[in-house]
């Protein structure tokens, strides 16, 4: 009597052995940071009242009529707001020159200043306030007024929803993620992985709010992604 027909019997090889268990390693180890992600101790969030920044602040308008802010709005001179490098889109803040001790309240809804040293500029109209449009500059102070729950702008560009995600790298090999998401994590970031189509294996450092950004940049450069070499994209807000 002849035996059973075998199919698909042929044992793996030694190298098909080790993906396969790095495989089932890999997962279960991004398994377990996942469900430890949410004991990951988190930065305070800018709190209302607090003096949140000191320097220099500066005025700017344009000479377009039709001039847009960076969260989509029209520019207007009269209005009592203020571009600022990464406070969120319709976080109001309370501007105080210390020279004279005048403040103004203004809404942030353009990206800038672009100068070393200077941490905001205003329109004409909050210069203006605190009697700094002969001057051009001015020292300050930033005290936290109001910061909404999602930014006000009319994009969806990295960071306009007040949150950040930054892809550093595609590794095909799996060992190689497995090496990085471990260091990512110790780093006190909250990588996360995707195995693509083809095998690779997307990290990606997530859920960064947009106070945190500098720092976080800062350590990615430390463990050696260079910020030109990584893509920043916008982020859902996780807490809603």
């Amino acid at each position: 009597m002849k035996g059973p027909l075998l199919f698909n019997c042929r044992l793996p090889n030694q190298r098909e052995r080790a993906y396969t268990h790095s495989m089932k390693r890999l997962q279960t180890f991004f398994l377990m940071m996942l469900l430890t992600l949410p004991l990951l101790a988190q930065d305070p969030p800018l709190q209302p009242g607090s003096v949140i920044e000191t320097g220099i602040a500066s005025w700017y308008t344009s000479d377009k009529s039709e001039a847009i802010t960076a969260n989509g709005e029209r520019f207007d001179e009269n209005s009592l707001s203020a571009a600022h490098k990464s406070l969120k889109f319709g976080t109001v803040v309370r501007v105080t020159n210390k020279t004279n001790n005048k403040s103004v309240d203004v809404r942030i809804n353009d990206r800038g200043p672009y100068v070393d040293g200077r941490i905001i500029d205003l329109t004409p109209n909050a210069a203006s306030q605190i009697d700094m449009l002969k001057t051009g500059i001015a020292p300050v102070e930033l005290i936290l007024l109001f910061e909404p729950e999602v930014p006000e702008s009319k994009y969806d560009r990295a960071g306009d929803t007040g949150w950040y995600q930054i892809q550093v790298g595609a590794f095909a090999s799996t060992l190689t993620a497995y090496a990085q998401y471990e260091r990512l994590y110790n780093a006190g970031l909250k990588p996360w992985a995707e195995v693509l189509d083809t095998g690779a294996v997307r990290l990606t450092a997530r859920w960064i709010p947009a106070y945190q950004l500098d720092r976080t940049m800062k350590a990615l450069t430390a463990l050696g992604f260079a910020e030109k070499d990584v893509l920043k994209k916008s982020e859902a807000n996780p807490y809603r």
